[in-house]
């Protein structure tokens, strides 16, 4: 398989992760924003997804863009979907929960008046995390896992990426939250995705420099246990 995408973790993070976890062989292809401008690379792309956009996945003869649509193929292919209807529908429940977490913090990094509304953003994240975490314990399969005992699920990966996402952000936000932070650092901890998220070839940063946050290394996340 081949994910092409640009040298940040964004919209293909969870992509990658789901295929580190199942030690799925896969060609990281990526795009550099200055040759993204020019109107070849761009048209290269438009043969691929409707607009032209990226995350673009091929596996083998077939392509598909979309993030949302990558993780959920990935997912089903990878073994990493529900096992009846109720699970799948708990899954997509967890994953469009964590997939709005990520959108809203994904915004305030690009937020030109990021540093004066941080405070309140935190401020509205502790309620968020009150719901959540009040949320897993009354739901979770175990105390590492949101839908099945056990194992992990997609639900699992978009959850663990969206807390993540929250730490450099929030400094010692989501230590508050003990269940919620046990999940993502057993998460963080579990197969290849240790060795993957803790060597050079994960990007080091969550978005593209331009970025009020978010764009450095130290603006984003690094594990180092």
């Amino acid at each position: 398989m081949k994910l092409i995408y640009f040298a940040v973790r964004g919209r293909a993070e969870i992509a990658r992760l789901m295929m580190e976890l199942c030690g799925v062989p896969y060609e990281d292809e990526r795009v550099a924003l200055e040759s993204w401008v020019r109107p070849d690379t761009q048209e290269r792309f438009l043969h691929c997804t409707p607009f032209g956009q990226l995350p673009v996945l091929h596996d083998g003869k077939f392509t598909l863009c979309q993030s949302q649509a990558i993780n959920r193929y990935l997912a089903r292919k990878l073994k990493l979907d529900g096992d009846t209807p109720e699970e799948a529908a708990r899954i997509d429940e967890v994953v469009e929960t964590a997939s709005e977490l990520i959108m809203d913090v994904g915004a305030l990094f690009w937020n030109p008046r990021f540093h004066e509304i941080r405070a309140d953003h935190r401020a509205a994240s502790v309620k968020k995390l009150d719901r959540l975490e009040a949320y897993f314990v009354r739901t979770r399969a175990d105390a590492e896992h949101w839908i099945a005992p056990g194992r992990y699920t997609l639900a699992d990966v978009a959850m663990a990426f969206a807390l993540e996402t929250l730490l450099p952000v929030h400094t010692g936000l989501v230590k508050e939250y003990p269940e919620l932070h046990r999940a993502m650092t057993a998460f963080f901890g579990a197969g290849g995705v240790r060795e993957y998220a803790r060597s050079a070839r994960r990007p080091p940063t969550w978005t593209i420099a331009m970025a009020t946050f978010g764009g450095k290394p130290e603006e984003t996340h690094q594990w180092t246990d």
